[in-house]
């Protein structure tokens, strides 16, 4: 019994040695630092036709967390594909568009579609994007959520950005516990 009780002692102190040892820390590492549980996001198309005189070459898609005033999506936005539950108000697609200076105003249509880890589809968003004459490149974003934390369900949701009709990009995010 006492060689038992030598043997447990042991194995529960090297248990709490072994992290500081190896370089890890669970009480250090918060979730969202965390190897992401989804495939980063996938442009599908380098270049898009916004209208018949203009190509566009799509170079970014990223996810980030915002409030829906003005002031809050101007403020420095953190990038990430996991999102806390109870922190999430509204997560935006944002894309990255450069093209040669249009020399007049372009219009386009762009549409978010958002499904669940299901399949079903959580949310369409449309959108209508514009190139000024002088432009040569732009940043969209299109969110969905709610005004308050704490209204997603957790899961994985995966994104479809299409342009014109066009998908053009993917990726998915999740929102954990």
């Amino acid at each position: 019994m006492f060689f038992g009780l030598k043997r447990s002692c042991i194995l529960l102190i090297l248990g709490f040695m072994l992290p500081s040892i190896a370089g890890c820390s669970s009480s250090l590492t918060s979730a969202s630092q965390t190897t992401p549980s989804v495939p980063g996001p996938k442009i599908l198309h380098d270049n898009v036709e916004l209208v018949p005189s203009l190509t566009a070459r799509v170079t970014k898609i990223q996810f980030f967390e915002s409030g829906r005033s003005e002031t809050e999506l101007r403020l420095k936005r953190i990038y990430e594909g996991r999102f806390a539950q109870t922190a999430t108000r509204t997560v935006y697609t944002e894309i990255r568009l450069e093209y040669p200076q249009p020399g007049k105003r372009i219009d386009f249509n762009a549409t978010l579609v958002c499904f669940r880890e299901n399949g079903t589809t959580f949310r369409i968003e449309e959108y209508r994007g514009r190139i000024d004459p002088d432009w040569t490149s732009s940043n969209y974003w299109i969110g969905i959520g709610n005004h308050r934390p704490g209204g997603w369900d957790a899961g994985t949701y995966k994104v479809d950005v299409l342009i014109n009709g066009e998908k053009i990009a993917t990726g998915s995010f999740e929102i954990y516990q």
